[in-house]
């Protein structure tokens, strides 16, 4: 005690002993008061999901209905490997594509759109003869782009991938190629196929079916079909040597020397057929890339002229010398299109000349696709295109029969902003769209959004299901394709992506990469929350991987600079599942798994070197189909 008043008087020198022993005698009281106190209590245990809630989540347009949030005619963006000005093949946004039809025999011209995934809507004219207006696009019942190159023979021999490209960047034209009265669907695709899908149902009801087999809807343009001519075909059908028959323009993708090529019926209506001994340029593109041909009248002349458009969003004018046609002849470039009908200075020459001078050149900007028609009922063609934004455009023409004056394009409308998706923040969430799952979705819910959602923890949860179909005139969607491999699930849990190629068009999948790194040797509690109903094949899995580098890679070189690299590691993969149901009340899913490994280079890891966890089900699909709420995930250190 003397002591340590020694060393307190030390310090503070003008301190009374009174007022020191005070101090002393709270120092003690203080310290006995710290000493009774309970010890704190201990942390609760980190979950290793991060947004475990979902609590938050960010924005995503729901296009089912053809309407963005701002209320814009809009549809599914996407990209495919194209050829670029560098010369390098490059993903590239790929546009709407766009066409002009009555569909449902009221007399108003609508707009048919497809985008990059295969999906076809349409915008069925609301307005008048003088006043167009789109309020919503209707879903047709066809998805052409999901293919099985092990089951399809039309795939053999082509070295196809199951999870290639080669049937998406559809691009379409409505045709009366039987001169029935109802519009026929033409398609173009990224492979370089022609394809024919008839109308099912009438001119006042248009229905496009998913054909049995894509033998049945390919029109052959080569006597080969291993050997394509070209790729990302865009047709257009005009009875271009005038003998009663429709025959095929196609505008050619991603080559330097692609042109509008020209392909004689050599059939009928119904069962066109084109022989590559008929097939002949039309236009050629001259170093214009991504062509898509519309036939118009241009100068009113009486004779049919074609606007194409190109890589950069121009339009390129090719004018009919006037004359009959003999096969083998080609129109020649006249100029670019121009906001307000003023001819571009290079008009005539080169169109890599007139390119040089944008000075009133009609864009849109990126690759584009055109239509034309007569859309204010003034007698005048305008132009309708499909943009790489995945928006479609018009452009009015206030001109005169000889001389069309176009405005600039401008995005169309439709009904009022149509309510988003709330997609999870840190989750991935795959729900069929690549697949062909009609009107599904994944989105954060709160109660005031959904009375059936009923947070148990914080004010959201997680909804999958189907939004309602706007549909009045086509039928609603049914065609959900089934599971490409019966043992898609099995295969999936250590190939995810096969889930993506083998699973069903109607199965959903929740996904998120380890937020924290699992300890080896270490036992884990896997827990969540879930309702629903019409829910099946629903299981989660925890997957993890060991990986080790036991030594460094030998290199044996052998003959003419070659290279043996022989790699000495170590990788073991893990997965953990566990199914589930789900009623009507909110019911637990739980699952205590063990990290640790069976390799024994393995063993003495501290952490997996990564992982994830996955949450797999299917719905009845339709819109009386299945939904799935889910809730409070959690990974937890046991």
């Amino acid at each position: 005690m003397g002591q340590t008043i020694h060393m307190i008087t030390t310090l503070r020198m003008r301190i009374s002993p009174f007022s020191l022993l005070l101090q002393f005698g709270c120092l003690v009281f203080t310290a006995n008061l710290f000493a009774q106190a309970p010890a704190p209590a201990p942390a609760a245990p980190k979950n290793m999901v991060g947004n475990p809630s979902f609590e938050t989540g960010f924005r995503r347009d729901n296009l089912w209905d053809g309407v963005d949030s701002t209320g814009s005619l809009a549809i599914e963006r996407g990209a495919l490997p194209v050829l670029t000005t560098s010369g390098a093949i490059a993903d590239t946004s790929m546009p709407a594509s766009v066409s002009i039809a009555d569909l449902n025999g009221d007399g108003l011209p609508d707009i048919a759109s497809m985008d990059v995934l295969g999906y076809l809507r349409v915008f069925f004219n609301a307005g008048s003869k003088t006043e167009p207006k789109f309020t919503q696009g209707e879903m047709a019942n066809i998805f052409l782009s999901r293919i099985n190159p092990a089951t399809d023979p039309t795939l053999q021999g082509l070295n196809v991938q199951r999870d290639d490209n080669a049937r998406r960047g559809q691009r379409i034209h409505l045709a009366d190629l039987s001169r029935s009265g109802k519009k026929d669907l033409v398609i173009g695709n990224y492979l370089g196929e022609i394809l024919l899908i008839p109308n099912a149902g009438s001119g006042a009801r248009p229905d496009y079916r998913q054909p049995s087999s894509m033998a049945t809807a390919i029109i052959p343009t080569t006597k080969n079909s291993l050997k394509k001519w070209g790729n990302v075909f865009a047709p257009a059908i005009w009875d271009w040597n005038k003998d009663g028959k429709e025959d095929l323009l196609v505008g050619e993708g991603s080559y330097s020397a692609n042109s509008i090529h020209l392909l004689l019926n050599q059939g009928t209506g119904s069962k066109p057929t084109f022989d590559e001994n008929n097939r002949s340029v039309l236009a050629y593109g001259m170093g214009l890339e991504q062509l898509t041909p519309c036939v118009v009248d241009y100068n009113g002349d009486g004779h049919p002229d074609l606007l194409v458009t190109e890589r950069t969003g121009k339009v390129a004018i090719y004018l009919n010398p006037g004359k009959a046609w003999k096969a083998g002849e080609t129109l020649p470039f006249d100029s670019f299109l121009t906001v307000g009908g003023a001819k571009p200075a290079a008009a005539g020459k080169d169109p890599m000349d007139a390119a040089k001078n944008p000075a009133g050149l009609l864009t849109v900007g990126g690759i584009a696709t055109i239509a034309a028609d007569d859309m204010n009922g003034d007698g005048l063609f305008d132009l309708v295109f499909g943009k790489s934004n995945g928006k479609i455009a018009m452009s009015l023409n206030s001109g005169t029969k000889t001389e069309p004056k176009f405005a600039a394009p401008v995005e169309l409308k439709g009904d009022a902003g149509t309510p988003a998706f709330n997609s999870p923040s840190g989750w991935d969430c795959n729900f069929g769209l690549d697949r062909g799952n009609f009107y599904g979705f994944f989105s954060v819910v709160k109660a005031a959004d959904d009375p059936e959602a009923k947070p148990t923890e914080g004010t959201a949860c997680l909804k999958a299901g189907y939004a309602p179909s706007p549909n009045k005139f086509l039928p609603v969607p049914t065609q959900y394709s089934p599971a490409a491999n019966a043992n898609w699930k099995q295969r999936a849990w250590y190939e995810e992506n096969q889930i993506k190629i083998n699973g069903p068009a109607n199965c959903f999948i929740l996904k998120q990469s380890g937020r924290g790194p699992l300890k080896n040797r270490t036992t884990y509690s896997f827990s969540m929350k879930v309702k629903g109903a019409k829910v099946n094949d629903a299981s989660v899995g925890i997957f993890y991987r060991g990986f080790k580098k036991l030594s460094e890679a030998k290199i044996e070189r052998g003959d003419r600079n070659s290279a043996k690299v022989t790699r000495n590691e170590a990788e073991e993969r893990k997965m953990e599942t566990a199914n589930f149901t789900a009623g009507s009340g909110w019911s637990d899913v739980k699952k205590e798994f063990s990290v640790k490994f069976d390799d024994k280079d393995l063993q003495d890891l501290t952490h997996v070197s990564d992982w994830f966890l996955s949450v797999v089900f299917t719905l009845s699909p339709g819109q009386a189909g299945g939904a799935l709420y889910i809730d409070d995930v959690k990974v937890i250190e046991k």
